[in-house]
C-alpha cells in the first residue's frame, strides 16, 4: 500500500481498506490493531462491568466485514491537519457502501496515526477528538480516541475501568446508538444533537442522566401528560379536521419499553400499533414510507417488485433528518410531503390503529382511513 507522504499542505490520501485486505497488505501497524481488535474488543473484560466483549458491536463489523482502515503515516501532523484528515475520512465514511440498510449500522472506520510522536500522541488524539464531536455528531455519527495512555474516559459500567485502550493511536468513525448519549450528556450543543435524532427515547437504564442533563441545561424533555405530538403533526390533523386522540408513554402506570407494552397497557392486540419504515431504491435512488402492523414483517424484495425497483432497503439516517425530519423511534407519514406512502391493506381492518406523533414517547389513535386518507396512501397487501 503506497503510504508515500508529500509535504504537510498537500498530501496523499490512504485507501479505504477492509481490515482482512488491510491485513493482506501486511502493514505492521495493522497486523497490531487486528489482534488488538480479535484479543481486546471481541474478548469480555474482568474490569468491564457487564458480560460481553469489551466493543459489543465489533464482532458483528468483524463478521460482516464492515470494520475499515486508512493508515496515514505522517509524524509531523498537529491538531489542525488532524482534524482536516478526519473531516475528509467523515465524507469518505459516508460515501462507502453500505450507506444504508441495517448493515450500514455496523460500518466503522479506524484511521491509525503510528508515526505521531510518543510524548505528543495522546494529547494530539484526544484535542482532535473533542474539537471534531461537533461536526461529527449532527452527522448521527460519533468520533472515538484511542491510543494506549489509555484516555481517561471511563467505562459505562464501571467507572474504574478505562476501556479506549489501543496499541496505535487512532481516531475511530462509526454510526451513533441510543446509548451514545452518556458520552454526550455533559455538553449542550451535543446533547441537543442528540434530542434532534433519538429524542427522549434512550435506554430506560440511563434515563436519568438524559432527565439530569435536560434539567441542567433548561431543556424541555417532552415527558408527562404535557407531552403533545410535533407542531406540524397537529397543524396537519388539524386542518383535515381529523379526529384524534395523543398517547404518551410516560402517563401509563406500567412502563413502556417496547410496543407490545403500550399495546398491553392500552388493551389493544399488537398488530394496532403500526410502524412507518423509511425505504431506499438503491438503485434509482428514491424513497418511501411503508405502514404496516409493528407485528409484520414486510416482504421487500415482493414489495420492490410491486413499485417496480430492483431493491429496497432502509435508508440512512442522514436521509430520514433530510427528508422526513422525525426521530427515528417516532416516524409516521404524517406532514411528511413529496415520499410516496404506502399502507398495509391489513390496517385499514381496524377501527383506530396508532402510528407515530413525530415525538418520542408519544403516539398518535387515529382511523387507519383518515391515515391513508391524509397522507395519500396507497394500499397493497405486504403478506
Amino acid at each position: 500500500m503506497d503510504m508515500t507522504v508529500t509535504s504537510r499542505t498537500q498530501r496523499e490520501t490512504p485507501a479505504l481498506l477492509s481490515l482482512d485486505a488491510a491485513l493482506r497488505e501486511g502493514h505492521p501497524d495493522v497486523l497490531a490493531v487486528a489482534g488488538w481488535v480479535k484479543s481486546y474488543l471481541c474478548a469480555p473484560h474482568p474490569e468491564l462491568g457487564r458480560n460481553g466483549p469489551v466493543c459489543p458491536f465489533v464482532p458483528g463489523a468483524l463478521t460482516k466485514k464492515l470494520l475499515f482502515t486508512a493508515v496515514y503515516e505522517d509524524a509531523d501532523l498537529d491538531v489542525a491537519a488532524i482534524k482536516a484528515i478526519l473531516l475528509r475520512e467523515m465524507e469518505r465514511f459516508i460515501a462507502l457502501e453500505p450507506v444504508s440498510g441495517n448493515e450500514a449500522q455496523f460500518k466503522s472506520l479506524m484511521v491509525l496515526f503510528p508515526r505521531l510522536p510518543a510524548d505528543a500522541a495522546a494529547e494530539l488524539i484526544e484535542t482532535a477528538q473533542t474539537e471534531l464531536q461537533g461536526r461529527f455528531v449532527p452527522n448521527g455519527l460519533m468520533v472515538g480516541e484511542f491510543h494506549d495512555g489509555p484516555p481517561d474516559k471511563r467505562g459505562l459500567w464501571n467507572p474504574e475501568f478505562r476501556p479506549l485502550y489501543s496499541p496505535v493511536p487512532m481516531l475511530v468513525i462509526r454510526h451513533m446508538v441510543p446509548t451514545d448519549l452518556l458520552f454526550l450528556k455533559d455538553s449542550a450543543p451535543l446533547f441537543r444533537e442528540y434530542i434532534k435524532i433519538y429524542g427522549n427515547a434512550v435506554p430506560e437504564r440511563f434515563r436519568s442522566h438524559f432527565e439530569e442533563a435536560a434539567r441542567r441545561f433548561g431543556m424541555t424533555t417532552h415527558s408527562g401528560s404535557t407531552t403533545q405530538a410535533a407542531q406540524r403533526i397537529i397543524d396537519a390533523l388539524d386542518a383535515a379536521g381529523i379526529v384524534h386522540q395523543a398517547h404518551c408513554h410516560d402517563d401509563f402506570d406500567r412502563p413502556i419499553r417496547a410496543p407490545k407494552d403500550f399495546a398491553d397497557a392500552l388493551g389493544y392486540e399488537l398488530a394496532r400499533i403500526t410502524k412507518t419504515l423509511f425505504l431506499k431504491s438503491r438503485d434509482e435512488d428514491r424513497h418511501y414510507l411503508v405502514v404496516c402492523s409493528m407485528d409484520k414483517r414486510v416482504d421487500l424484495p415482493g414489495l420492490a417488485a410491486r413499485l417496480g425497483a430492483k431493491r429496497l432497503e432502509m435508508a440512512s439516517l442522514a436521509d430520514l433528518q433530510r427528508l422526513v425530519g422525525y426521530p427515528p423511534t417516532s416516524v409516521t407519514p404524517i406532514a411528511v410531503h413529496d415520499i410516496p406512502v404506502f399502507m398495509d391493506e391489513t390496517v385499514l381492518g381496524y377501527s383506530t390503529v396508532l402510528t407515530g406523533a413525530g415525538v418520542p414517547r408519544v403516539e398518535i389513535e387515529i382511523s387507519p382511513r383518515d391515515l391513508a386518507a391524509l397522507c395519500k396512501a396507497q394500499t397493497v397487501s405486504m403478506a
